[in-house]
């Protein structure tokens, strides 16, 4: 079952009428169904797992996308193939600036694999991790808007997590890790 609502999103693509999750929709459906997208589920990333991220930042661009009136399309289609990678970098044999530099390029020939991609879209997966890696140069605002989002996402999902973890070990564990870390 792939998925089909963002990290604290209200909307669920798959039963909204809303006009932007239909467009989103149409816009990635294709990919959302693949086999190679359904893969990323097994790979942990930020606490969640790389098809969820994913998912994220295609959303939540696409969404800031429309707002500002820039590409929407190459920022829905390129939000989710922009981690488009098949190992869990933690155990992998990279160190992690290695795996920072290299995964844009694993992600975007993977990508081009699945799919007939725009200049646009190969920039956006490419330059994602801007401005930890700027040895590439940017040539869109919208890979300036997919690298934002994809740092945003990692904070959202990270501060879920906590917050459901929290939820979990109730009031009691909190004011006890709280009072440790003061």
């Amino acid at each position: 079952m792939p998925i089909t609502k963002a990290t604290a999103s209200r909307v669920d693509i798959r039963h909204s009428e809303r006009r932007v999750a239909v467009e989103y929709l149409s816009l990635i459906e294709q990919l959302l169904y693949s086999s190679e997208f359904a893969a990323l589920a097994s790979y942990r990333h930020h606490k969640m797992n790389r098809q969820q991220h994913s998912f994220n930042v295609s959303w939540y661009a696409f969404r800031l996308a429309k707002l500002f009136r820039l590409d929407a399309a190459a920022v829905a289609r390129s939000g989710l193939l922009h981690d488009l990678f098949y190992y869990n970098f933690r155990d992998a044999e990279y160190t992690k600036n290695e795996h920072i530099y290299e995964h844009p390029q694993q992600a975007l020939e993977n990508a081009r694999q699945l799919t007939d991609l725009s200049p646009k879209e190969e920039d956006i997966i490419l330059n994602h991790m801007w401005p930890m890696c700027p040895q590439h140069h940017t040539h869109y605002k919208e890979t300036y808007l997919v690298s934002m989002i994809d740092k945003y996402c990692c904070l959202l999902e990270l501060c879920t997590v906590a917050v459901n973890c929290s939820k979990k070990l109730g009031k009691h564990a909190v004011k006890m890790l709280l009072n440790c870390l003061s």
